[in-house]
């Protein structure tokens, strides 16, 4: 009798058997009660992984003594063992402490080859910061949507009406807008400064038939239409097209403006 195939119909019901002993359990990663988006969740015994959502929460299968690595590249690694408490209560609360700036580009290097040997989603993906982190944990329904699921107790209600009454989620909408039209006004500054070398001074001066003194402005207004990606790609004729199209408007704009 050939035992090989026996042994082998043996293994395999032992490996399944070991995967049906585990079960799912859920649970919340915070720093300081913030819930972090994004930390991975690894079970480097199934070599299973998950991701935690805006609130922090993830779902996994584990059993007993399983080794479970939380990362997140602003926070420090934090390994757990799973024991017989946690199976009885299906839930981990994790708390990461925030890294140092010295062991930043330690941690996104292990991060990184972690992730990719994985296969996990979100591998590169830019870190948030804090202000990024706390408009994503703020809720973007309505104030009489947030004080209704209050009312019903919906998970996060309380904490979103606290948000909305307090003004922090309206602050920090306004801060990140100013943010961003800082890095929209600075960038077109350095659209404005190359484009304004590639094509000269005569080229606005003589061609588009403006002043000296409009130049810098002109490229500015032409930017609100589109010549900044144009001028990316090399698609120049375009751009060409665009300031010969828009001197007219620009003038009446300014008009509008006095």
């Amino acid at each position: 009798m050939n035992k090989f195939p026996l042994l082998s119909f043996l293994f395999t019901c032992f490996l399944a058997s070991g995967q049906e002993n585990r079960i799912l359990i859920s649970g919340k990663v915070t720093n300081d009660t913030i819930p972090i988006e994004n930390v991975h969740v690894i079970n480097k015994n199934s070599q299973k992984g998950s991701i935690t959502n805006q609130l922090g929460q993830f779902k996994l299968s584990v059993t007993d003594k399983d080794t479970l690595m939380i990362s997140d590249i602003q926070y420090q690694n934090k390994i757990i063992i799973v024991n017989h408490d946690h199976l009885l209560t299906k839930y981990l609360e994790i708390n990461l402490l925030e890294l140092t700036n010295e062991l930043d580009e330690v941690i996104v290097r292990q991060f990184d080859d972690m992730s990719e040997e994985l296969g996990l989603p979100n591998a590169g993906k830019k870190p948030l910061n804090k202000l990024e982190r706390n408009l994503n944990h703020y809720s973007q329904k309505s104030t009489p949507i947030v004080i209704l699921e209050a009312l019903l107790f919906k998970p996060g209600g309380i904490d979103d009406i606290y948000n909305i009454v307090s003004g922090n989620r309206k602050q920090d909408r306004k801060l990140k807008a100013l943010i961003d039209e800082d890095r929209v006004i600075s960038n077109n500054q350095k659209y404005v400064v190359k484009i304004r070398d590639h094509f000269q001074d005569d080229f606005f001066i003589k061609t588009i038939q403006i002043d000296e003194d409009h130049i810098d402005t002109y490229i500015f207004y032409c930017l609100k239409k589109g010549i900044g990606p144009l001028y990316d790609k090399g698609r120049l004729i375009e751009v060409i097209d665009v300031f010969l199209k828009n001197k007219d408007p620009y003038f009446a704009s300014l008009t509008e403006v006095d």
